[in-house]
């Protein structure tokens, strides 16, 4: 099996062009706000930490050059992808009244609400720019279609955590989760990246539609792992939840008996110490959906083969925070990772 350090290394020109991408974002950063607003760059990490940090992001990159995308178009994407992601996380920060750091701010440390709000303005007119800037980057095309494509793929994705605001006072049953809540924070917010690239990219288009279909299944997979993480919190705030949702409906007694103790206390001992089976039904779906994903990336021209890939997912579950959960991780003879068609 393909050791983690060695998908690293094969996606090493694709870190590179990542650096690329944050070097093109900083040079707009610099032309679009005064200087005394902006603060030092953060230190150069080293690559493993660099490519942990921003691991789909460069998955993306890397994709795109399978596919044949070639370097000054990726560029182009890279960046778009990077604006996108700072939206999404400007409006986490505030919407989870936490702060993560994609630009360097030079406002008070303890201003971060402002700072995610000037997080989600600048990165904004970064796409603006960028959509008037595509034959820089070797492209031909209707800039105000594109940034009308990427705004409209972008706002479902926030009406789904509007919904949520709040909290909900229903638990879904798994397949309606899926398909309404999933479908938006997961399958459709990874997908974000092949919005642009479908638009401009025409004689590529049946691989990029299979690629995409795979980063929606990854992406699927990715939010059935953060509900796992987010058990207590989501019970506490009141948001959808698989995990919750597959203990509610298909739970057995003893299960059930431990969700309604943790919805009333809003903590608790470990849910896989409670809910063990449940926790192993969700990781193995999860991990089904990750591989069936991998699949179709490796049909549009990926270099990453199947049974390598189960390697990789391994380790999803550590970047995810989940690692604790990885005695739960199927075996390669499992059902769910057969129904995946790929082993």
């Amino acid at each position: 099996m393909l050791s983690f350090l060695t998908i690293y290394r094969k996606l090493y020109p694709s870190l590179r062009e990542h650096r690329k991408v944050e070097a093109t974002i900083g040079a707009l950063l610099g032309e679009t706000l005064e200087e005394r607003f902006i603060g030092p760059p953060p230190g150069r990490s080293n690559p493993l930490r660099y490519a942990q940090k921003n691991f789909f992001s460069i998955l993306f990159l890397a994709i795109y050059q399978a596919i044949g995308i070639p370097g000054k178009r990726r560029l182009f994407y890279g960046c778009l992808n990077h604006c996108l992601r700072g939206i999404v996380t400007g409006a986490d920060n505030l919407l989870d009244n936490e702060y993560k750091e994609m630009l360097p701010l030079a406002f008070p440390a303890t201003a971060t609400k402002f700072k995610s709000v000037m997080h989600i303005m600048l990165f904004d007119r970064f796409l603006h720019k960028l959509a008037g800037r595509m034959a820089d980057f070797g492209l031909a095309g209707d800039s105000e279609l594109l940034q009308d494509a990427l705004f409209r793929a972008i706002v479902p994705i926030g009406a789904e955590e509007a919904s949520e605001e709040g909290g909900v006072a229903t638990i879904l049953p798994p397949e309606k989760i899926l398909s309404s809540v999933h479908m938006y924070k997961g399958g459709r917010l990874l997908c974000l990246a092949f919005v642009a690239p479908r638009l401009l990219e025409s004689e590529l288009a049946a691989p990029l539609a299979i690629a995409e279909k795979g980063v929606y299944d990854i992406g699927m997979a990715l939010q059935m792992i953060d509900d796992l993480t987010d058990f207590y919190e989501d019970l506490r705030a009141g948001n959808h939840n698989y995990l919750v949702s597959t203990i509610a409906h298909r739970g057995g007694e003893k299960e059930r008996a431990f969700l309604e103790r943790a919805r009333e206390r809003g903590s608790g001992p470990a849910v896989e110490e409670g809910c063990a089976a449940s926790v192993a039904a969700v990781v193995a779906e999860a991990v089904g959906e990750a591989l069936t994903g991998f699949a179709r990336l490796e049909e549009a021209g990926f270099w990453l083969e199947q049974k390598q890939a189960l390697g990789l997912i391994r380790q999803l579950f550590v970047l995810r925070g989940v690692q604790r959960l990885l005695p739960f991780f199927p075996n390669p003879d499992h059902p769910a990772l057969h129904h995946a068609h790929v082993l």
